[in-house]
């Protein structure tokens, strides 16, 4: 049962979900317990995303030959390809790169060791002592780039989640919500009706309901019909078991870059990988924004069993410890999946 009086104060403190916690969790988990049938609820059904438009440039012949190098990790080859297309004016590869020279995930080996004299000219466009991001560029003629130039901006209006949902976005929108609510911004539970409001962050909407009588029956009946293992349960405080978070790892489809590297990676120990995986991120937040940069160039699938795309998790993980910290951190991976550890291990050794 939910606890309902625990409710009514939520959200007046950080929750950090069960599986990040630094109680270890079992290699081998149990079954999961007989499942509550949820009552019926009121969260709107997510619209389907419409076609969006080709992105100017994307279907050049040069930009998919760059693009393909990039997917394959060869950064020497891609990065300068796609910056010679930028500085023609081809928007695609001003929003790729773009995306590329905001998130350290998408930067590999190559790019990291590059002195910055090089790395500035070739990352970003001309103008004052550091450049100026591609992004401001393209956003003249894709609704794309419109949208994450919204997002990088200090006032980042909430449309802009629905937008890019709206687009076909879906990991874009949950990043664009992220990255408002770690603003301290309100305003979520305005769009509690909005269809294109992504259902894995029902949570920013719920908190503010927290502590209002007239919300908290559509807030439980919401949090029942959520399934065992989602990790929005753990952060109202509502732990799930282990087992049922393998099976969401396994199947949600904003955890399907971690599926499809855990299957193409690990094997039979694909669900154990997986709950290494999240352990390792700790944040369910960052469980649910891995994925393709830009699904109108690349979808989720051709971007999560590329190697660019599966060492951009490992790198998430990295980049969340120091390396003092990382023996540590890899003989807890361990624990959990030994195949995991050593995927982080191997990909730690790159840079």
């Amino acid at each position: 049962m939910i606890r309902l009086a625990g409710l009514l104060l939520l959200m007046t403190v950080s929750l950090r979900p069960l599986w990040a916690q630094d109680t270890p969790m079992p290699a081998d988990p149990p079954q999961p317990a007989s499942q509550v049938q949820p009552a019926p609820v009121s969260i709107p059904v997510q619209s389907p995303a419409v076609p969006t438009p080709a992105v100017p440039g994307q279907n050049d012949p040069a930009f998919q030959e760059a693009l393909e190098a990039w997917l394959a990790d060869d950064e020497e080859t891609a990065l300068p390809a796609l910056a010679e297309l930028a500085r023609g004016g081809n928007t695609a590869a001003q929003i790729l790169l773009a995306l590329i020279d905001k998130s350290p995930e998408l930067q590999g080996p190559w790019l990291a060791r590059l002195p910055r004299r090089e790395r500035v000219p070739m990352m970003r466009d001309s103008g004052g002592i550091s450049g100026h991001s591609w992004i401001h560029a393209a956003a003249g003629s894709s609704p794309l780039a419109e949208h994450w130039q919204a997002t990088w901006a200090v006032d980042t209006p909430h449309s802009v989640i629905g937008g890019f949902s709206a687009l076909g976005e879906g990991r874009a929108a949950r990043a664009a919500a992220i990255t408002i609510a770690a603003r301290e911004r309100r305003g979520f539970a305005e769009l509690a009706d909005d269809p294109h409001y992504p259902h894995a962050l029902r949570y920013f909407i719920w908190r503010e309901w927290a502590g209002k009588p007239e919300h908290l029956a559509r807030l439980t009946e919401e949090i029942m019909s959520l399934p065992e293992g989602d990790p929005q349960r753990d952060l109202m405080g509502e732990p799930s078991d282990p087992a049922a978070l393998a099976d969401w790892l396994m199947t949600a489809a904003e955890t399907r870059p971690i599926a499809i590297f855990c299957t193409a990676r690990c094997g039979a120990t694909a669900p154990a990988c997986a709950q290494a995986a999240a352990r390792a991120l700790a944040d369910p937040l960052l469980v649910m924004s891995q994925g393709s940069p830009a699904e109108a160039l690349v979808d989720t699938e051709r971007f999560a069993e590329s190697p660019r795309g599966q060492a951009a998790l490992l790198r998430r993980v990295l980049l969340g410890s120091s390396a003092r910290m990382r023996p540590a951190m890899l003989a807890r991976l361990s624990d959990i999946d030994a195949c995991f550890a050593e995927q982080v291990q191997s990909e730690a050794q790159r840079y």
